[in-house]
């Protein structure tokens, strides 16, 4: 991409090629911690949306009849808990599948066994609700000491935790990385100021007022944000790329990722924003800069 050409020859100075390097650079950072606020806002979304399954186990109970009671009185219990989808007792052919080892050992014995086998009780909760599990498991406790809980999802709530972290990281490395785009924009700016006040004296002398001048600044930035910023969101994607699809054929396996194409248009927008703030704190800097040399 051909240099602009303005009065003032700011691609001459090395604060003002700098500013080239300085967009892209920031670019690229911005957009690898936007991507990973992005996708993990939508990897938890997803996560929060898998639905839990927790199995309730009463011990045998041989009179079909009492069986049948409790577990009734045990399902009204939990469905009536805030946050549960349903429940479902588990075949006993089912659950004497899971002992079968056992059953084939006991020679002449199938049937005590069978009716020696726990009662199993899956409950289902709602994806989107966040049920006081241990409240639940308290109450069902107490009404029926002899039951056993196993949470099926015993790596749910890690997840959870680590994708937030992840997001909480990626969005304050975001703002950071805005906030030095803004700060570094007008140093440089200031800087390329002070370097070119003697073509800046004569460019008032021959009637250019200020804002002419800063209007030379804020479109050398405009340039130096395109060339550099496109360069470093077409290195960041190219990173992202190797990173979701690299990792695994690497074997490296961590909370899956499966970027939407909302994700996509979002990370798209960083690179503008970038060239936004840029523009914008080369103007501001440039006119501040012209107030004080007047």
């Amino acid at each position: 991409m051909a240099a602009i050409e303005l009065d003032l020859p700011l691609d001459e100075t090395p604060a003002s090629r700098f500013l080239v390097w300085f967009a892209g650079g920031l670019t690229y950072l911005a957009v690898l911690f936007a991507a990973a606020t992005i996708f993990a806002q939508g990897t938890l979304q997803r996560l929060q949306e898998r639905p839990r399954l927790v199995t309730i186990a009463l011990p045998a109970i041989e009179d079909p009849a009492e069986a049948d009671r409790q577990l009734s009185a045990l399902r009204a219990l939990i469905e009536s808990f805030p946050g549960v989808a349903w429940t479902a007792p588990v075949a006993q052919d089912e659950v004497a599948r899971l002992f079968e080892p056992l059953v084939d050992r006991a020679q002449g014995e199938e049937g005590r066994l069978k009716r020696m086998l726990p009662h199993l009780l899956d409950i289902r909760l709602l994806p989107s609700a966040e049920p006081d599990l241990p409240e639940l498991l308290r109450q069902i406790r107490l009404a029926f000491p002899n039951a056993l809980a196993d949470n099926t999802d015993p790596d749910l709530t890690t997840e959870e935790e680590l994708t937030r972290r992840i997001r909480a990281l990626g969005a304050t490395a975001t703002v950071l990385s805005f906030l030095l785009v803004i700060i570094g924009v007008a140093v440089l700016t200031r800087t390329s100021l002070d370097l070119h006040n003697e073509t800046v004296d004569l460019l008032r002398l021959l009637g250019a007022p200020d804002r002419y001048v800063a209007r030379q600044f804020e479109r050398y930035a405009a340039f130096a944000a395109l060339r550099g910023g496109s360069g470093g969101f077409a290195l960041a994607l190219l990173t992202i790329l190797g990173l979701l699809y690299g990792a695994p054929a690497l074997g490296l396996s961590g909370i899956p990722i499966a970027p939407r194409p909302l994700d996509w248009v979002l990370l798209a927008a960083v690179p503008p924003a970038i060239a936004l703030a840029v523009v914008v704190s080369a103007r501001v800097a440039a006119v501040v800069g012209l107030r004080r040399l007047s």
